[in-house]
């Protein structure tokens, strides 16, 4: 029985992995390989979801003996009932908690073919994307989110979670490059010798500038960690990436340089005009206004969304007076 425990690190294709490995589970279990999923719910319901891992990483390290003993009963009973020797369990959070899962792992190879297998980014990629991840997109701590020289100064010493486990178990670690001009997937299914089809779609890619500009604007307010979600909940129903570009909407929809073209194209148009009612359009008399200026437009309308503002905060404001009067009214509670 072999055991593969995919250990991140994070922002290397972890998400695609699982999304893929979850997607293909009935054509896997025809290749004898079983997928776990990413929690250890398996030995105990308390140990799934976030709060659950929390749970597992916190044992003692005589209970994650206890623990990796019990993971290979419960295996060796999969194993039985449904003929799948080879088992996959893909968790980017074990990679941080080498302490942790140290006595599991030790525990665990006694009993099965045990390896890990982990994915390293280059820093000049890794580094801007785990910071708009967990340092705007999810902001993990508390305060207003701080500047990338201060965070990534912080996370580049993730990195030495490498040395940790190459020392740890040398044996068991299997690290591959996360390359660009190579999908993860296809990558892992090499390394494990499967068929496994890529998810149609890039999972968790990063939010583009304009976006990652707003959540640090919405995040800097909140005093404590700021899941994603709670972004997402203010602003429900807003599709940003839906939203006009400026520069798009000046060329496509107010530059009407074409209209000469247009005209002529349609000259037939015009010319029963013109013989029969004597009416004549010349377009050398037309004047085309000039497309505006995107800088310039942008700057107007910069100022009318302040008068907007404005606008929205005298009404709030006699909202709010209106609603105060309401309460203090006799007979309200």
């Amino acid at each position: 029985m072999e055991v593969i425990l995919h250990i991140g690190m994070g922002k290397t294709g972890t998400s695609s992995i699982q999304k893929a490995l979850e997607q293909n589970a009935v054509a896997l279990r025809r290749q004898g390989v079983d997928y776990l999923g990413m929690w250890f719910d398996m030995l105990d319901p308390d140990f799934g979801g976030l709060s659950g891992q929390t749970a597992f990483f916190g044992s003692p390290p005589q209970e994650m003996r206890a623990h990796a003993h019990h993971f290979s009963v419960v295996l060796a009973e999969r194993q039985r009932t449904d003929g799948c020797s080879r088992f996959v369990l893909s968790n980017e959070d074990i990679y941080g908690q080498v302490s942790a899962m140290l006595p599991f792992v030790e525990e665990l190879r006694r009993h099965v073919r045990l390896r890990l297998v982990a994915y390293v980014r280059d820093p000049h990629e890794w580094l801007p994307s785990a910071y708009s991840q967990w340092s705007i997109f999810h902001k993990t701590y508390a305060g207003p989110v701080r500047s990338f020289a201060e965070m990534a100064r912080q996370q580049v010493k993730i990195y030495s979670g490498f040395q940790l486990w190459g020392e740890a178990a040398p044996d068991l670690l299997t690290v591959r490059p996360y390359l660009r001009q190579k999908n993860v997937v296809e990558d892992f299914s090499e390394v494990l010798g499967i068929a496994l089809a890529p998810p149609p779609e890039r999972q968790q890619a990063r939010v583009t500038a304009d976006e990652a500009a707003l959540r640090i604007f919405y995040n800097t307010r909140l005093p404590g960690e700021t899941l994603p979600w709670i972004f997402d909940e203010a602003f429900e129903g807003l599709d940003f990436q839906a939203a006009p570009v400026l520069e798009d909407v000046v060329a496509r929809m107010l530059d009407y340089r074409e209209t000469d073209r247009i005209v002529d194209e349609a000259r037939p148009l015009f010319d029963y005009l013109r013989t029969r009612f004597g009416i004549d359009f010349p377009s050398a008399h037309a004047e085309i206004e000039p497309p505006p200026d995107p800088e310039a437009l942008r700057r107007r309308l910069t100022e009318h969304l302040l008068q907007i503002v404005m606008h929205q905060a005298d009404r709030i404001t006699a909202l709010e007076t209106a609603v105060a009067a309401l309460q203090a009214a006799p007979g309200k509670p």
